[in-house]
């Protein structure tokens, strides 16, 4: 193997000179190939590669280089010979940018400037999250999240999290042998190559985990609980970036053991609602062959449909509770927008006009006018009460209208700032206390914790009987 003997790096006006001295000839006429990266306290990061160019006895390359606002730290990574081999590069090669040209520093001063910067790294990514109301003497907890569905090639990081790929993932290893046994059972004569099936699911699921090895809570179940939350809003933002978003499989918690960096194990989850359908078979319970005929052939028949469904069953799959109202409502408004007409005035069960706060009457043009209008539709043409997809508990009136309000409140919520929570240090107004009232009332134990489940079945309800409605040309 070559041998890296000797490399600089200098600033020539506006051009980086990268010069490399290498002991082995025997590929002189070929150019080398040499690859730099760039330290920062957020990463390390790809610089430049290119091709060297003979100059006497020495390989150059030369790199325009634009300015910095900060003095960079460059390090020579790789240098490959004229036949595409790896040359021995036998220590670290930093290099410090001078505050003006010439040839950049090297050696332990440059060391010691990278020293500081991978140290001002590691605090920016190694901070403690807090779950909200924590206390300073609440207990520290680890997390590791497992994903599929996502696949990165280096190890991703921001505060508090990592992630981080795994490139012998066994995920889906249990399914070729499910599957199998009921192939034999079909009468199949060959089944699946479980090898292949499982180079064929680390193809198409890749595989990473999240580790949040440090979280400040009350309590592991709370630990628990944040950490799937900030997975969820880390998976969102990489699903933009990566094309991809990722599902969450499950994931464990634990907590720190003594000074040797150790983590007792706390407890597991997996991930995704229960099944929380009918737990009941037969006829009533939606197992009607006929109906279910009847159902596929309208599902065959009409694109809408398919697209009504696909977007309630995303609905359903979603486990936090205002974006699970968020996709029926938005489902409904445009259901509505759709088999409504566009500016009808809104009247009540009185006869009398709904009006806005501002004195304006309230029209099929607004979300709530437009939702409340096509669910009282639909309860029209499948002969059902207006106050079947209201709630009607303690406290709360079982008026449509006002139930469409609270949906209506949480969408706009949702969609104005992510969720229905306030953000830290908002102080809530009276319309917002006079929601959650309302929603805690709902709920078994009349907090907001069942409440909100409640307020999603309601929403739910309607969205099912409008898309049954559908399926059956009601609507």
């Amino acid at each position: 193997m070559a041998r890296l003997v000797g490399a600089t790096l200098s600033t020539r006006e506006a051009t980086l000179v990268v010069t490399c001295s290498i002991d082995d000839e025997s590929n002189a006429s070929a150019p080398i190939s040499i690859t730099l990266v760039e330290h920062d306290d957020v990463a390390v990061n790809f610089f430049a590669n290119g091709a060297g160019s003979k100059v006497g006895s020495s390989w150059e390359l030369r790199i325009p280089l634009e300015r910095s606002d900060r003095r960079r730290i460059i390090q020579l990574v790789k240098v490959l010979d004229g036949s595409g081999r790896e040359v021995e590069i036998s220590e670290p090669l930093i290099f410090l940018e001078p505050e003006s040209g010439g040839e950049w520093p090297s050696g332990e001063y440059a060391r010691s400037e990278l020293s500081g910067t991978v140290a001002a790294r590691n605090r920016r990514y190694s901070i403690t999250l807090q779950v909200e109301d924590s206390k300073a003497t609440d207990q520290i907890f680890s997390s590791v999240v497992l994903v599929d569905g996502l696949l990165i090639t280096s190890q991703l990081r921001v505060p508090g999290v990592s992630v981080l790929k795994l490139t012998d993932s066994t995920l889906g290893s249990d399914g070729v042998a499910v599957l199998n046994a009921a192939l034999e059972q079909l009468g199949f004569k060959s089944v699946i190559s479980p090898d292949a099936w499982l180079a064929e699911m680390r193809r198409r699921r890749p595989a990473v985990v999240l580790h949040m090895p440090s979280i400040q809570a009350a309590n592991a179940s709370v630990a628990a609980a944040e950490s799937r939350k900030i997975a969820h809003q880390l998976l969102d933002l990489l699903a933009l970036n990566r094309g991809s978003r990722g599902r969450i499989i499950g994931g464990a918690i634990g907590t720190s053991v003594g000074e040797a960096g150790g983590v007792q194990f706390l407890g597991s989850w997996i991930e995704g609602p229960e099944y929380q359908g009918n737990l009941i078979g037969g006829f009533i319970s939606g197992e009607d062959p006929h109906a279910l005929l009847g159902q596929w052939s309208a599902v065959r028949r009409d694109p809408r449909l398919r697209l009504w469904l696909s977007l309630y069953s995303d609905a359903l799959m979603d486990e936090r509770w205002e974006y699970q109202l968020f996709r029926c409502f938005n489902l409904l408004e445009g259901i509505g927008k759709e088999k409504l007409p566009s500016n009808a005035a809104i009247i009540g069960t009185d006869g009398n006009p709904k009006l806005q706060e501002n004195g304006n009457p309230y029209t099929t043009r607004h979300a709530q006018g437009k939702v409340f209008e096509l669910v009282r539709l639909v309860a029209s043409t499948t002969s059902q009460a207006v106050s079947n997809f209201a709630f009607g508990g303690a406290g709360v009136g079982s008026d449509l209208w006002d139930e469409v309000g609270v949906w209506t409140a949480v969408r706009n919520s949702v969609a104005h700032r992510g969720g229905w929570s306030l953000p830290d240090g908002a102080t809530a107004d009276a319309k917002h206390i006079q929601i959650e009232e309302s929603i805690a009332a709902r709920g078994h134990d009349r907090t907001m914790g069942s409440g909100v489940w409640a307020l999603v079945r309601s929403i739910r309800s309607a969205t099912e009987a409008t898309i049954r409605a559908g399926l059956v040309q009601k609507i």
